[in-house]
């Protein structure tokens, strides 16, 4: 599995993800970060506080652009940044422009 495009918003998260045939299901890399995060914040003595599900979305060919790019606008519809690329909690490893 390869991460094209991430942002980790305050109350939510978006990652656009290739898998590359290795036979794991998306569920178990959730359960893996959700679990990583859940210790990291018993460390800080903070509640963990996840959803039961997610959503996920599988993209047909050439959809690709259209999804990185709302991806990536997210802090902006939030009124984070004006811009994308100031905003600290977003990559991008995919042309977006």
């Amino acid at each position: 599995m390869s991460v094209l495009v991430a942002c980790f918003l305050p109350d939510h998260v978006h990652l656009m993800l290739r898998f590359d045939g290795e036979g794991r299901a998306l569920s178990d890399y959730v359960n893996v970060w959700k679990g990583l995060w859940t210790r990291r914040l018993a460390r800080q003595d903070e509640d963990p506080f996840w959803q039961r599900t997610f959503f996920d979305h599988w993209m047909r060919h050439g959809e690709d652009a259209e999804y990185a790019r709302y991806i990536v606008g997210n802090p902006i519809r939030k009124g984070l940044v004006a811009e994308w690329r100031d905003y600290p909690f977003t990559r991008a490893y995919v042309p977006i422009d």
